[in-house]
C-alpha cells in the first residue's frame, strides 16, 4: 500500500506542508476560511472525497485517501 503522505501531496501538487496530518484537519475544519464563511465537516468530507475520485490516482490509492480523510473526519467528530 503506498504511503499516504505523498499520495496527499500528489492531490495538491505545488504545495508544500510541514505537517500533512494538521493540513488534513484544517481542510476538513475548513480553518482557511472566516468563521462565517466555514462549511460543516461534513460537506468538506464530501469535497475530499470527490477530489480524490476525480483524481488520476489509482483506486487503490483512492481508497487510501479517502481512508484517511474518514479517519480524521471521525476524531473531529468525537471533539465536538
Amino acid at each position: 500500500m503506498a504511503d499516504w503522505h505523498a499520495l496527499y501531496q500528489a492531490l495538491w501538487k505545488g504545495r508544500t506542508f510541514t505537517d500533512i496530518e494538521e493540513a488534513i484537519q484544517n481542510e476538513l475544519e475548513d480553518k482557511l476560511n472566516h468563521p462565517r464563511l466555514r462549511k460543516k465537516p461534513e460537506q468538506k468530507l464530501v469535497e475530499a472525497v470527490r477530489r480524490v475520485c476525480a483524481s488520476s490516482l489509482t483506486d487503490t490509492e483512492k481508497v487510501t485517501l479517502i481512508s484517511v480523510y474518514l479517519n480524521h473526519f471521525e476524531e473531529i467528530k468525537q471533539k465536538h
